[in-house]
């Protein structure tokens, strides 16, 4: 069935994609609009939100990347979680009420009503493309995965373009209502797979926890310090370079992870349609909540697995040649029983397909409501057909699943999965906040400066993650600080904005109790 894999592990893992090609099959009738397609009539309740945002936001990038990225830099990286702590305050009291007032289908639609078409879209596209990058690399993992844990004999091409195909089907026919259950689903999968990985590396270290603890201990894994090598009689010019050109420190992971998820929230089309899809703010406050804790639980439990990994090779050797990313994997196929192979590779096809259909879902309402609606169909054309707007979406989220599914076929040729995140996938997050800082809190930013300022920052990451040595958590900081100073700079000598567009900025809208934008 799957070559290489017992008969028990490869039913367990067709019997789960059948099941979600199901749910969207069971959905696909019920699309009748876009607001069905997009927002299911903001009729989802907040458990359902909540464990698909988390979902979503966890790939099965994660599953292979933080064991192999803790054994490589230890207990540092779960500096990350505390990112929760700054999060809630700004996306409970800022986005989420910001947005239920606009009453929008994509994030993008305000930057137009707030500047003009060319800033939307702007950030239309660099959405698109942040997001196409997350999908290939979403849909690459699992294949991955598969590929090791069979020994190279499951051919990866092959399963990229079968896992891809699949994910744009049900994704096509059920629309976010689809995406969301399956993400429930899939939330359950994760966890599920996510306990028997620890348990199974857990009873295989001898000396169980305390042998765990020692092994990261005297590897020094379990510091959250990362002293800098600085050259000989060093100057501050040296000090400040060789700070930002070290792999991992804690500025850089808290930079990266709390400015790249609160440029997730404020302008990620991923999160802010989820949240529009509740009955209300306090639910989506709730589905915040939930977020947060399950992905906290997430990272602990996959930072433990690497841990255990550590201490467990310290007694059986690992191949010279392998791959960090393959590590798991390769773990799996030496220690796993027959049905927990299946179990767990089906927990990282879910943690993978929750991010794919949620890129893809996304980007198709982007593409029809900021590209196809704004500027395809003429404006003086009667309004389409609610039934042509679904083919027109569903014909989009074909289009977004191909390209995504091509684009995985080359993923490997960046580099690690941890260097592809932060890299590839979270160095347009930067730029994307910028935009969204100035257009909602400052009363000099207009249309140009912005715009300008925006494309700064997009090269800036670009060049901070391709063309320097800094380190690979950086892009999406730098990035942001471009933008926003390039914007404040600009719009210092620029005349300011008119009344109309000063009534979209934060502060005027939260006086009111909805400002409906649509274009």
């Amino acid at each position: 069935m799957i070559a290489g894999l017992p008969a028990v592990d490869a039913a367990i893992i067709v019997t789960y994609l059948a099941a979600l090609t199901t749910v969207g099959l069971y959905f696909s009738r019920r699309q009748t609009n876009l607001d069905d397609f997009f927002r299911a009539r903001q009729s989802m309740a907040w458990l359902p939100v909540g464990l698909s945002l988390m979902a979503a936001l966890n790939s099965g990038i994660d599953y292979l990347m933080q064991p192999a990225s803790t054994i490589k830099y230890g207990l540092i990286l779960l500096v990350g979680t505390s990112s929760w702590l700054f999060l809630y305050p700004w996306v409970s009291h800022v986005t989420l009420p910001f947005y239920r007032r606009l009453g929008s289908f994509t994030a993008y639609e305000f930057l137009e009503a707030r500047f003009d078409a060319r800033v939307r879209l702007l950030a239309a596209s660099i959405f698109i493309i942040w997001r196409l990058g997350w999908m290939a690399t979403a849909i690459y993992v699992p294949c991955l995965a598969i590929n090791a844990a069979t020994g190279g004999r499951a051919d990866l091409t092959t399963m990229i373009l079968v896992l891809g195909a699949l994910v744009t089907l049900y994704t096509m026919l059920g629309g976010i209502q689809a995406v969301i259950w399956n993400d429930v689903i899939q939330f359950c999968i994760m966890f599920g797979g996510l306990a028997a990985t620890v348990w199974i590396s857990l009873t295989h270290v001898p000396g169980g926890l305390a042998e765990i603890w020692t092994a990261a201990s005297q590897a020094g894994k379990t510091s959250l310090a990362t002293p800098l090598v600085l050259p000989a009689g060093p100057g501050l010019a040296d000090r400040i370079r060789v700070f930002f050109e070290q792999p991992i420190n804690v500025p850089a992971i808290l930079c990266a992870i709390v400015f790249g998820r609160m440029a997730g929230y404020t302008s990620d089309q991923v999160m802010v349609q989820r949240f529009q899809t509740t009955r209300s703010v306090d639910d989506s406050r709730r589905a915040f909540v939930v977020n947060a804790a399950g992905d906290a639980l997430w990272m602990f439990g996959l930072s433990f697995v690497g841990l255990a990994l550590l201490a467990y090779f310290n007694h059986h050797t690992l191949p010279a040649d392998l791959a960090p990313d393959k590590i798991l994997p390769y773990f799996m196929r030496q220690a796993f029983p027959a049905g927990a192979v299946g179990l767990v590779i089906a927990a990282i096809l879910a943690a993978s397909l929750s991010s794919i259909d949620s890129a893809i879902n996304s980007c198709t309402s982007v593409l029809v409501i900021d590209v196809y609606e704004r500027f395809v169909r003429p404006r003086d054309t009667a309004p389409a057909d609610d039934r042509h707007q679904v083919r027109v979406s569903r014909l989009a989220t074909v289009l977004f699943g191909t390209i995504g599914t091509l684009l995985a076929t080359n993923v490997s040729r960046i580099g690690t999965l941890l260097e592809i995140a932060n890299k590839l996938v979270n160095a347009f997050s930067g730029p994307l906040f910028g935009i969204y800082i100035l257009a909602m809190f400052s009363r000099r930013a207009t249309g140009s400066p912005t715009l300008l300022a925006g494309i700064v920052g997009t090269l800036a990451s670009y060049v901070v993650a391709y063309r320097t040595p800094i380190g690979f958590m950086w892009p999406s900081t730098f990035g942001l600080a471009a933008t926003a100073v390039t914007g404040w700079a600009l719009s210092q000598w620029l005349p300011g904005p008119t009344e109309d567009a000063l009534r979209l900025t934060w502060w005027q809208v939260m006086r009111r109790e909805e400002v409906v934008v649509r274009s």
